[in-house]
């Protein structure tokens, strides 16, 4: 029996190609894009426009991860570079880890 895939939404996440995704895992309606642009995005699934663009990196972004709350991102670069920002503070936390 063959697999099925359902495009569930498209929308232009990043200026670049997108590198990695992190669905939120409490509330499963959240998720997270890193990308060749050095942003990492935060998104409402199901909404077309992102909540919010967490910028600081100088490199592309190869990770991203939400902490079990959904309140702290952490993107990582090829660099090495990782930065850590609160959602509910709009900030960057932590440059270098």
């Amino acid at each position: 029996m063959a697999k099925r895939g359902y495009k569930l939404q498209e929308f232009l996440a990043h200026s670049a190609n997108v590198n990695c995704l992190s669905i939120g895992k409490k509330t499963s309606r959240l998720l997270i894009t890193g990308g060749d642009d050095y942003n990492v995005n935060l998104w409402a699934i199901g909404k077309p426009t992102s909540l919010m663009s967490l910028c600081g990196h100088t490199s592309a972004v190869d990770s991203v991860a939400f902490d079990s709350a959904e309140v702290l991102v952490l993107g990582g670069a090829s660099s090495g570079v990782r930065k850590l920002w609160d959602l509910e503070e709009a900030k960057n936390q932590v440059t270098r880890i």
